[in-house]
């Protein structure tokens, strides 16, 4: 007889939406949220035409007790939880997953989430592995990630290079570097290094990494940077004084300073002459350079793209009395032209300017007849310098009796035939 009189009360309160209190045992739908929301949901019992009631949901003697599967039976549940590892059809189990009613895993969570697919790390993991708080289960806080993978062997091995991060490191940082499950290990990081212990950068990851993704908005943009944050303007600008191109953001950073390393202090002495007073003083980095991540290989000069174009270009390079300067001789009667390009522009301008013809030392008597003349500089001159790897030897000892040099022409040596 009490429990006739108990549900008649709980009929009439739950048909009460919008109450308030002092109600003992229900606290309406809108006061229903803190538990499971029910207004305006397929769950919300005051919608005209609804089958859903308050004793569907707690047919018990509590409502502290709640029943899921009257509803939602197996034979409709189990094919849309194939493959959920910890997956129960039980009330419990099922308000873990959806404590807000709603399907708690987007279809999508391999490719708009965390990779949990056939195939990878967490393929067998229940939900609840993961996530601490189901009701918040997109909270990078409520996530589970360090309480498994501090413990596991091998982990501060694999984070031994990475600077800040340990066993302590919370879960939500982890999930900033690792928003695809994997990410690429620091050693792969060569063409800027930044290994613990680097002379450069031994920083922190998100102290370069501060942009987050839009499609995952708990993880870092790997492929995004910031240099300004350590690298202040007050400090950045005095040193680039006089670098023409120069501009104070990152993006520019890291076009001229794609090592992380500064641009050689002896770039005049060891390199090319850029100083003032030089023909190329005026000239950015990435003018000449077109990959500054191999800024001193030859074939990625932008010599030939500049100069080509220049009025009287070809005429510099014509023969002179003579004396012809684009090929290299491969017999005594066969010779095969320069190609126009960087390199070969290097070899010759190691220092910018190169000495005319018309100051070769001796002129035509050094070679009687002059008959020397139609030999190319380069098939005389193969050695290169040792301070300039790329540029030809033009000293007296640069021309060398080998393959080509002198033999080309001379096969039985210099004073042969």
């Amino acid at each position: 007889m009490r429990r006739v009189a108990l549900l008649v009360i709980v009929a009439a309160a739950c048909g009460k939406s919008g109450s308030t209190g002092p109600w003992l045992t229900d606290p309406g739908v809108n006061g229903h949220t803190r538990f499971f929301p029910l207004a305006g949901t397929p769950h919300d019992p005051t919608t005209p035409g609804t089958t859903v009631s308050c004793d569907a949901c707690h047919p018990g003697n509590t409502f502290a007790e709640f029943d899921c599967t009257t509803c939602h039976a197996a034979d409709a549940t189990d094919p849309l939880h194939t493959g959920v590892s910890g997956y129960t059809h039980t009330s419990p189990a099922c308000l873990q997953c959806h404590p807000s009613g709603t399907i708690a895993a987007p279809a999508d969570h391999d490719t708009r989430f965390f990779p949990r697919g056939t195939g990878t790390a967490h393929a067998a993991l229940g939900c609840r592995q993961c996530h601490t708080d189901l009701a918040n289960p997109t909270v990078p806080a409520n996530f589970a990630c360090a309480g498994c993978h501090a413990t596991l062997s091998g982990f501060s091995t694999a984070h031994a290079a990475v600077t800040g991060v340990n066993a302590s490191t919370p879960s939500a940082q982890c999930l900033v570097c690792h928003g695809d499950s994997q990410v690429n290990k620091v050693a792969a990081h060569t063409q800027f290094p930044i290994a613990a212990g680097s002379s450069t950068h031994d920083t922190v990851c998100l102290q370069c990494h501060t942009s987050l993704r839009t499609d995952k908005p708990f993880a870092a943009d790997l492929a995004a940077f910031d240099c300004t944050v350590c690298h202040a303007q007050a400090a950045t600008d005095p040193g680039h004084a006089g670098v023409n191109g120069y501009v104070y953001a990152s993006p520019s950073c890291y076009g001229c300073h794609p090592t992380g390393t500064a641009a050689p202090a002896n770039h005049d002495a060891a390199f090319f002459p850029i100083s003032a007073g030089t023909a190329h003083v005026g000239i950015a980095c990435t003018a000449c350079h077109t990959d500054l991540t191999h800024p001193t290989d030859p074939a990625n000069f932008a010599c030939a793209s500049c100069h080509n174009g220049l009025p009287g270009f070809s005429g510099k390079h014509d023969p002179i009395n003579g004396v012809v300067i684009l090929s290299v001789r491969t017999n005594c009667t066969n010779a095969t032209p320069v190609p126009l390009t960087s390199s070969y522009c290097l070899r010759c301008h190691a220092d910018s300017q190169v000495d005319r013809v018309a100051s070769h030392p001796g002129g035509d008597s050094a070679f009687g007849n002059g008959t020397h003349r139609g030999a190319g500089c380069l098939t005389c001159h193969v050695a290169m310098r040792t301070d300039k790897p790329f540029g030809a030897n033009f000293n007296k000892s640069g021309a060398s009796q080998g393959s080509p040099g002198c033999a080309a022409c001379h096969a039985n040596g210099c004073g042969g035939n």
